[in-house]
């Protein structure tokens, strides 16, 4: 049988492919990364997670602490002195009260805490015992400098307050040594006028769960709660003196932080304590410090020119009062490890995990000839996010080291068997958990970096991302 002439001239095309299958690498890509994108809805549901589990967390600790007593901030003791002053409005003459805090000359504090722990359900609260002695002196010459006529002090209405964040925690009635007398303070500060909330808090708003761990909580101010004793007639007298000695005895129970106000113009502190991981915080790094695992024993001295306040502060002085609440320093006893400041930071790096398992995925699939779907991609994906709630969840019982190595090695072995069985293949499939073990490696030891992580990050992302880019040239999108 003969061939048509115009068969021979123009042979028949085959079908031409469709779009999808002459571009079906590309397509591929186009869909890992849709669906890489649509991973981080659970992954930010997962990061809220964290935040509410610390919520819970916190709740409890302020449970424990509201009946033991929650994180103290001494200040004091300072000399209140009432006094008129003369005011002119309209041609109008009248007396106006005020009050005036006169701070020590000198004041040293020596502190000792004894730490334990107690729990609530699965959480852990550090809370301590305290004994501190305060001592100093008060300079009434700096009376002088006010300006303000002797005549118009009330003298007989002196006090001396104390400022103490929780009253709750005092163990022992409290007893003020001053000149020649000792009287016993009362509960509350009653002063009008007196400012005691933090004026620099209101202005500047920190979410609690972006402050820094040593930073002391001053949000209530340093004279919401204390101790007052109202001064006889015998110490009165000794007003006039340059310098009245004062001493106190306080047993303080506390938890999480121990502050003190450096009112003093010449503040020194020694505290010890048998906590082996403190945090020093405040406005003041301690002088000298030494950290063994029995405990830590630091100095601290702080100096009028070192603080932005005099020695003689009006009541009613919202400005001044708060540079005093600011001024604090102290210490915090801290847990070793915080478990959820590390899920934080590993669920930042899960992106990176997802796409670079999706990219060892796609080489095999394409370089080795197999076939995955965007199925079994969103199988994967799942397993690398259902990683960080295991992380989470095993880290609250056992810690975040243990609990991070369980919970890779378990997302590790799922990924292992699954793509075993979809790429038929028992060593690609090993391929595939070798290099992910090797990224949840890296990520461990880049959660437990603080000044190198960035650095030590970005030289091992840049070599990962040449490997891809020269095996990339075999593809043909």
């Amino acid at each position: 049988m003969e061939t048509p002439a115009n068969y021979k001239a123009n042979p028949p095309q085959p079908p031409k492919a469709s779009i999808i299958k002459r571009h079906s690498i590309t397509f591929k890509v186009v869909v890992v990364g849709i669906l890489t994108l649509f991973l981080l809805i659970p992954l930010g549901m997962i990061k809220s997670l964290i935040y509410e589990r610390l919520e819970t967390k916190r709740s409890a600790v302020s449970e424990i602490t509201s009946k033991w007593s929650g994180e103290q901030i001494v200040t004091g003791p300072c000399i209140v002195i009432p006094y008129v002053q003369e005011l002119v409005q309209k041609e109008k003459r009248e007396l106006v009260r005020k009050d005036l805090l006169l701070l020590p000359e000198k004041m040293n504090v020596i502190a000792d805490a004894r730490v334990e722990t107690r729990k609530r359900g699965i959480y852990d609260v550090t809370v301590y015992s305290s004994d501190l002695l305060l001592s100093g002196s008060f300079n009434m010459k700096e009376l002088a400098k006010t300006g303000i006529n002797p005549e118009n002090m009330l003298l007989n209405e002196v006090r001396v307050i104390m400022g103490i964040s929780d009253l709750k925690g005092i163990r022992e009635g409290v007893l003020l040594q001053i000149g020649k007398e000792s009287i016993n303070f009362e509960p509350g500060i009653p002063i009008e006028n007196l400012n005691t909330n933090s004026h620099f808090s209101k202005e500047i708003y920190i979410p609690e769960r972006e402050k820094q761990v040593s930073a002391p909580n001053i949000s209530d101010g340093i004279f919401s709660t204390g101790l007052n004793v109202k001064l006889d007639s015998i110490i009165i007298n000794e007003i006039s003196n340059d310098s009245i000695p004062f001493s106190i005895s306080l047993s303080l129970n506390g938890s999480q932080g121990l502050f003190i106000a450096p009112i003093g113009k010449t503040t020194t502190a020694n505290v010890k304590s048998d906590w082996s991981t403190p945090s020093f915080g405040g406005d003041f790094l301690p002088e000298n410090h030494k950290v063994t695992e029995d405990g830590f024993n630091a100095q601290w001295k702080v100096i009028d020119l070192n603080r932005s306040y005099g020695q003689t502060v009006n009541v009613d002085n919202a400005t001044e009062i708060s540079k005093m609440a600011s001024s604090v320093f102290g210490v915090k006893f801290i847990q070793t490890v915080d478990q959820y400041q590390q899920n934080i930071r590993s669920v930042k790096y899960a992106i990176l995990i997802i796409l670079l398992t999706f990219v060892i995925v796609f080489f095999i699939e394409v370089l080795k000839n197999k076939s995955v779907n965007p199925f079994q991609y969103s199988l994967v994906g799942l397993a690398l996010v259902l990683f960080y709630s295991l992380l989470l969840s095993l880290s609250e019982v056992w810690g975040f080291d243990i609990a991070y190595i369980v919970a890779a090695t378990m997302t590790t072995g799922l990924i292992i068997l699954h793509m075993s069985s979809i790429l038929k293949n028992k060593q690609e499939g090993l391929l595939i958990g070798l290099l992910l073990a090797f990224l949840y490696i890296f990520v461990f030891i880049l959660i437990q970096m603080e000044s190198y992580a960035l650095l030590v990050g970005s030289l091992v992302l840049f070599c990962i991302l040449a490997i891809i880019m020269y095996y990339s040239k075999k593809l043909k999108l």
